[in-house]
């Protein structure tokens, strides 16, 4: 009986001193799973919701440590979900994810579990971010999968080119449908969805695969300036294919998977006016 006792309480000791087995990833991101889930699985590709939080690494000592719980690092938090009353969506591609590598990071994830991530300097942030997130050499992220499942796959709208408009600063449209009252005005908040598209097809974005509409306040410069043009043009319910010459949408910058300078198409209906 003494012999038993010992065995297992062996056992116990060495499961409690085991550390987390880190993988590494060809692209050198490492990962750990702090939790493994029991849902599905996801992979590539896949709409996913995720509650995160992300750090910039000062100190890459106990990088694979909890420091939600650490004040000393609290600084250092450039994002979370914390502070949102939903989890973030997205596709888990290249071009939607929250930080570029992150969702070769997440794929493989099952529902429910927690996944630590470390991103190595040579994927800085395509998406936006503070000058610090670009400076500073390597990031960390704290991911709980939510969900994950396969998404609704969006195409561009078919439209008569013949019937395209322009405004004086370069924008083109057309009206797909046509809505019912007011048209939007300054100040209004504007609920959408949209999908954008480089001009050879490519779909870089879309809120229709992400079930997440997108709402925002007109005249706040919040958005591109095409779109701050484009939804003037429509009322509630109206649909519209909107073409935007650089100087209306990113200019000379790299987004994503948007070269500098490109011309985007969106598809875009409002969907809500307040």
């Amino acid at each position: 009986m003494k012999k038993i006792f010992v065995l297992i309480l062996l056992l116990i000791i060495a499961g409690c001193s085991r550390k987390p087995e880190i993988v590494t990833l060809k692209s050198g991101i490492k990962y750990t799973d702090d939790t493994v889930g029991t849902g599905v699985q996801s992979k590539l590709g896949d709409l996913v919701s995720i509650q995160f939080t992300g750090w910039i690494i000062k100190d890459s000592t106990d990088i694979f440590k909890d420091w939600s719980k650490d004040s000393t690092k609290m600084r250092y938090i450039f994002g979370t979900t914390k502070m949102r009353d939903k989890p973030l969506t997205m596709i888990l591609s290249n071009g939607q994810a929250i930080i570029k590598g992150s969702e070769e990071g997440i794929a493989g994830m099952k529902v429910g579990g927690t996944r630590t991530i470390f991103l190595p300097a040579k994927m800085p942030n395509n998406h936006g971010g503070t000058d610090m997130m670009f400076k500073h050499p390597s990031l960390k992220l704290q991911v709980k999968l939510i969900s994950a499942k396969q998404p609704v796959v969006v195409k561009a709208w078919v439209v008569d080119t013949t019937k395209l408009q322009a405004t004086k600063d370069g924008l083109r449209y057309v009206i797909v449908q046509e809505g019912i009252g007011p048209k939007v005005a300054d100040s209004d908040f504007v609920t959408v969805n949209y999908s954008g598209y480089l001009l050879n097809g490519d779909k870089f974005d879309s809120s229709v695969e992400r079930e997440e509409t997108f709402t925002f306040r007109v005249g706040y410069h919040s958005v591109l300036e095409g779109w701050e043009e484009g939804v003037k043009l429509l009322n509630k319910g109206a649909k519209a294919k909107l073409i935007l010459p650089p100087a209306l949408a990113y200019g000379a910058r790299q987004v994503g998977n948007i070269p500098p300078n490109s011309t985007v198409v969106f598809d875009i209906e409002v969907v809500d006016i307040r």
